[in-house]
């Protein structure tokens, strides 16, 4: 089986579907609407990848440029990856976030942060075994506002 990893467009539609209503919904209830998928897509600063093995979807990723207001230079935000139960410890994720650190090099981008829960094990290997920096501090907080 060979893997194929790559950024969606609006033309992937079906790909996102099956990402969301295959692989992410193994650990969250989920649900799509194509019109959202559409809107997203249309922001260059949104970024969907999926890793397909035979065309199934085996894993996917979501992606955000950040354009910083102090340098010419972005960020992005490793916001969500996920992996089939099935094809974990196949090195998948790493593909995918290796996808994302070539398509950074072509968007003039100076970093990617990526968060976690210190309590994910597998998640903090994946990043240090990418060569992503652990914080030296681990006491970082994240506030929620809810509408």
């Amino acid at each position: 089986m060979s893997l194929n990893v790559f950024k969606c467009g609006i033309n992937e539609i079906m790909y996102i579907k099956d990402a969301i209503s295959n692989v992410k919904s193994e650990e969250d209830i989920c649900c799509f609407n194509e019109e959202v998928i559409k809107k997203f897509l249309c922001n260059n600063d949104n970024w969907f990848y999926v890793a397909t093995m035979d065309e199934k979807v085996v894993a996917y990723a979501i992606a955000y440029v950040q354009r910083r207001i102090d340098t010419t230079k972005n960020m992005v935000c490793l916001y969500e990856i996920g992996t089939l139960k099935c094809c974990r410890k196949n090195g998948i994720a790493k593909s995918i976030i290796n996808t994302i650190i070539e398509d950074g090099k072509l968007n003039d981008v100076m970093k990617i942060w990526i968060p976690t829960n210190t309590n994910n094990i597998p998640a903090c290997a994946l990043y240090k075994n990418i060569g992503a920096d652990e914080p030296e501090v681990n006491d970082e907080i994240i506030y929620t506002y809810r509408y």
